[in-house]
């Protein structure tokens, strides 16, 4: 190529080495793949009193610059070594020697050339060189950075392969939100945004206690990891649609998933089981493929289409596997990654019987907006998690996206009036800071049944509660008993109160 642009360059001879400079990168990268030995054997003849180091470093930075750092060590350690055996400056091809070392990432073995260049410039009595900074560079910023980063990977490492807390952290049937606001708006927000979110323990029929993260959103492994609960607690992940509030921790709990089938002693293989929608299917397509550093698949990913009984997973009963099912409602509420209202809404129907010898079943809304009828699709479940989302702006208009006030009241009417039961309201948006108690009582006010009221009447035992989120709120699912926020003890749902004294912070009171 070079001949055809009418340069001439010969590796024999030196003078013609300038020409090098001229060719276009690619081509001198191909000229000095052909003849780099050459030019080696070419500058140990070269006879000169080492003033004029021009031929070594005409060869060594074009090298550098042209990305062939291995290459040009050889130039250099070649330099070194006959300007080291003539006694004359060693210091430059030790310090360019470095420069190679350090560009293909040896960084001890380019720290020891910048020490031996930096020797031979104090002998020289130069004390402002570059081997000066090199050194100061290596010592104030790469090692300590380096040794940061293998603390870090060791304290990985051992929180990889800590072993399963779920059991005694929070135990089997238990349901937890691990959030606070339904999403992060960086115009309006205040505080720290933590969005969607519940992990939600149950016991397998094998009497494993397995750990569901449902709608991990904004800071959900944070909050969870203060828990002080890690990748090997989660073996499910529920997603309702695919909004970042809903998702955001997705991509991360991943990421661990892969680092803990990289890392993990035992050398076995965690697999996730994801369950989402089309939407979440979509935005996360090319991570579902996944798989560990053996080949071996890391998730299972199920579709949830409303109307659908989901019984089972790559051919695993979900009841053996982790005491549950689910039926998948329709959610009205627009999906980014379909452009279409394909967000789902889920009953879980565990193997909890409760306190009537009933299935527990849990119903999770998700992000809809009322529709009428919603309501009885969840009229079996002694629970339901309602994601109020904002209060209605317009006069006489519900909401378009979300249930709002009105539609948890007519979502809560049909399922549940007349019936007992928990309510829990979730997703706030931060326009109801300090707030969340009185809304929470406001529905649970207007959905109670209106016939035979009387004035003054107290709450009775059987009547539905409607109790807002955050995230200290732990239900134990046997019995309906939310942890008391001071005793950590467990308290009938019927006699808790809600203190909103800090708008940051709900507590779940004794009300005796």
């Amino acid at each position: 190529m070079y001949q055809l642009l009418k340069i001439h360059i010969d590796e024999n001879n030196i003078e013609t080495w300038n020409n090098l400079a001229r060719l276009p990168a690619a081509v001198r990268k191909e000229w000095f793949a052909k003849h780099l030995k050459d030019v080696l054997k070419t500058l140990e003849q070269v006879k000169t009193n080492f003033k004029n180091q021009n031929p070594w470093h005409q060869i060594g930075f074009l090298l550098i610059d042209d990305t062939l750092y291995k290459e040009a060590e050889s130039i250099y350690n070649l330099m070194y070594q006959t300007m080291q055996k003539a006694h004359s400056d060693f210091g430059s091809p030790a310090y360019y020697r470095g420069i190679s070392r350090f560009l293909q990432g040896r960084f001890k073995e380019a720290y020891e050339d910048f020490r031996i260049a930096h020797q031979y410039d104090l002998h020289m009595k130069n004390f402002n060189t570059p081997s000066t900074r090199a050194i100061a560079y290596m010592e104030e910023t790469i090692f300590p950075t380096r040794e940061i980063i293998r603390k870090n990977q060791e304290i990985l490492i051992k929180d990889l392969n800590d072993s399963r807390k779920v059991e005694y952290k929070i135990g089997a049937n238990v349901l937890r939100t691990i959030h606070k606001w339904n999403s992060a708006s960086p115009l309006f927000s205040h505080g720290l945004s933590q969005g969607g979110g519940y992990f939600l323990t149950l016991r397998s029929a094998k009497g494993e206690v397995k750990g569901i993260a449902i709608d991990p959103g904004y800071d959900f492994y944070d909050i969870f990891r203060n828990l002080g609960l890690g990748i090997a607690d989660i073996d499910a992940i529920i997603i309702t649609h695919d909004h970042d509030d809903h998702t955001e921790s997705v991509e991360g709990i991943l990421s661990l998933l892969a680092k803990f089938n990289d890392h993990n002693q035992e050398k076995k293989t965690k697999v996730l089981d994801i369950f989402g929608s089309s939407g979440v299917l979509l935005k996360f397509h090319g991570l579902l493929s996944a798989t560990d550093l053996f080949g071996n698949k890391e998730i299972n990913y199920k579709l949830l289409v409303p109307g659908n009984n989901i019984n089972e997973i790559e051919g695993k009963s979900l009841i053996e596997k982790y005491g549950f099912t689910m039926r998948i409602n329709p959610a009205y509420h627009s999906e980014r990654w379909t452009n279409q209202e394909s967000s789902v809404g889920i009953v879980v129907e565990t193997s909890i019987k409760d306190k009537n010898g009933e299935q527990l079943k849990i119903g999770i809304t998700g992000d809809s907006r009322y529709v009428e009828g919603l309501g009885k699709l969840y009229s079996d479940c002694q629970v339901i998690l309602l994601n109020i989302g904002s209060m209605e702006k317009e006069e006489g208009k519900l909401l378009t996206q979300h249930l709002g006030l009105l539609g948890c009241i007519n979502l809560l009417k049909e399922a549940r009036l007349n019936k007992p039961g928990l309510a829990i309201l979730t997703e706030f948006g931060e326009e109801f800071s300090g707030k969340r108690e009185i809304i929470s009582k406001i529905i649970e006010n207007w959905v109670q049944p209106l016939a035979g009221l009387n004035s003054g009447k107290s709450f009775a035992k059987n009547e539905l509660r409607v109790i807002p989120a955050d995230v200290n709120l732990e239900i134990k699912l046997q019995d309906l008993s939310i942890r008391e926020s001071e005793t950590n003890i467990f308290l009938p749902y019927q006699n808790i109160k809600i203190d909103e004294t800090s708008p940051e912070l709900i507590k779940y009171k004794f009300n005796g």
